[in-house]
């Protein structure tokens, strides 16, 4: 119940009419390091579910129950704000492992989200032309950001 007042509180915030404006680098700065979180195969198996920020470059590593790499992909971003509302902006992605290699979306796509403490929450298919099914995840900050080389 409380998800869907937290979507229905983002859906009010979002609309059409707010201005986004490009995020400063403390928000970047926010996002950098490596997140994780559980998921689940279509049948229940469980995944663990990485993602590593960096460099306006996003790589998302899935592993099985035996952590074996199933699937990768990477991503350019770039973060904006609108009003009270951050928003991720990923572009440029292309799957590197896994059954789809070299599968390309070269469209952006977004989705709201969030830093709260350790916390990275992301909640997709809310923003205007957005595809997707409304979506809650929440990632777990794994390391601190490392310096650019």
């Amino acid at each position: 119940m409380k998800r869907m007042q937290i979507v229905f509180l983002l859906l009010l915030l979002v609309s059409p009419t707010l201005a986004a404006e490009p995020a400063p680098e403390e928000d970047y700065r926010a996002v950098a390091g490596k997140w994780t979180r559980n998921d689940q195969t279509s049948n229940g198996s469980p995944l663990q579910v990485e993602q590593e920020i960096s460099s306006k470059k996003s790589i998302v590593r899935v592993f099985d129950l035996n952590g074996k790499l199933v699937h990768e992909h990477q991503a350019r971003f770039q973060l904006q704000r609108m009003e009270q509302v951050n928003v991720f902006i990923y572009f440029d992605l292309e799957v590197t492992a896994g059954p789809n290699k070299g599968k390309r979306q070269p469209q952006p796509r977004s989705f709201a989200y969030r830093i709260r403490n350790n916390q990275f929450i992301q909640i997709e298919g809310l923003l205007k032309e957005d595809p997707s099914p409304a979506r809650f995840l929440i990632w777990w900050k794994k390391t601190p950001p490392q310096p650019d080389a």
